[in-house]
């Protein structure tokens, strides 16, 4: 009994003591946490601090922060609350049947919260029509509105029933495409072909621990987004043709995007993926298309296949039509730096590419700056403000 005694006494001791000597020296090399963590610095003493009581706290903070093993520990108690309660300890992520993984955006999405008013929408896309048909007859630059499939909707019978018992709405999307046909807005929407392919498709469209289309159903949606653009504009696109396919276990690129801001011991359950491989058929004497991409992330999924590259004569990316990409991926670099109307006049297409269509507002902002730009009629509401700001000089400065 003693010697049982001994060895527990030991073993709590070490437990105690390893992570101070980890601490300390560093001696083994753990995988870091994913995303962002900013450490609590050792606090300054002071006689207030004590007294109050702040300085016992902030040092605890940053003993915890700074313990040896903390990556390993946090990810121990992710691993067992997620293996075994479900819980997913990453922001804004449910589990839902069958251990789908969603991000709860998206399921905002789908149950109509995110609906931004019927007049606001009506208001988008008149304007958007206005811009779209300017571009196109002054200039012939095709602007359209390209919508990915969005997860709660590919499959909401995966969604938890604690979301399910909400009251539906009508969704942004819908009401969206749904003035934007009425108004002869160009929308490319890939959200019905998806789910009508969703029981017959051979690789899977959507990661189950991802938020994103997989690379196959991205380069499926590029593939048709070319012919599109063709059949309504006579550029001769280059053609994409699948040469292969290739099937991995281990999820690329974004396909297991929220199993990673988990912060797991272990990969969350998947199913292998897809991953095309495949050749551009173009003719090298007729230049390829400038074209400008303003959205969010699912453009991606496009840029990290080499799909931009190849059917593309440059890359130019506005995220959330605030920070340009490939410059800001060494410097930042925003849209507020640049002139907007030669941005946009250098083009060939501009794509407004946006999940939902941004709940009724594609481009996030990129429409009024837009319509203030190239719309020159009297009708302009945006420019007679500007002129009535402008004229008052109780009003202006500079």
């Amino acid at each position: 009994m003693g010697i049982i005694k001994k060895g527990i006494f030991f073993l709590l001791l070490g437990l105690i003591c390893i992570p101070s000597f980890q601490e300390e020296f560093n001696s083994f090399n753990l995988k870091p946490l994913r995303g962002f963590f900013e450490s609590a610095p050792l606090p300054e003493f002071s006689d207030s601090s004590w007294f109050n009581g702040t300085y016992q706290i902030n040092y605890q903070k940053h003993i915890n922060d700074s313990i040896g093993f903390r990556p390993f520990l946090v990810r121990l108690y992710n691993q067992i609350d997620f293996s075994f309660f479900s819980i997913p300890h990453a922001e804004r992520v449910v589990v839902g049947k069958k251990g789908e993984l969603f991000a709860t955006g998206y399921i905002r999405g789908y149950l109509g919260q995110d609906f931004l008013g019927k007049k606001l929408i009506d208001e988008k896309v008149r304007m958007l029509k206005v811009i779209q048909d300017v571009l196109w007859k002054t200039r012939k630059i095709f602007l359209f509105v390209l919508i990915p499939p969005d997860k709660g909707s590919y499959c909401p019978e995966r969604i938890p029933d604690r979301f399910l018992k909400m009251q539906r709405k009508q969704t942004g999307r819908d009401y969206f495409t749904l003035k934007a046909a009425e108004e002869g807005v160009n929308v490319l929407d890939f959200n019905p072909w998806f789910r009508q392919m969703k029981d017959t498709t051979k690789y899977a469209l959507f990661p189950t621990t991802g938020v994103h289309w997989t690379d196959y159903g991205s380069w499926l949606a590029a593939d048709s987004a070319t012919r599109y653009i063709k059949a309504k504009t006579g550029i001769n696109m280059p053609k994409l043709v699948m040469t292969g396919i290739e099937i991995s276990q281990q999820p690329r690129h974004n396909d297991d995007d929220i199993n990673k801001t988990m912060n797991l011991i272990w990969d969350a359950p998947h199913v292998s993926l897809a991953y095309p491989q495949f050749r551009v058929d173009y003719d090298p004497i007729i230049s390829k298309p400038s074209c400008l991409f303003i959205g969010d992330s699912f453009f991606w999924g496009w840029w990290d296949q080499g799909i931009i590259d190849t059917l593309f004569s440059n890359k130019e990316f506005w995220y959330y039509n605030k920070e340009i990409f490939p410059e800001s991926f060494t410097k930042v670099k925003t849209t507020s730096e640049i002139n907007f109307k030669d941005a946009v006049e250098r083009q060939n297409i501009v794509v407004l590419f946006q999940v939902g269509a941004g709940g009724g507002d594609p481009g996030t902002g990129f429409i009024e700056t837009a319509y203030a730009e190239f719309d020159t009629s009297s009708g302009n509401k945006i420019r007679e403000i500007e002129r009535k700001i402008k004229s008052s000089s109780n009003l202006f400065w500079g």
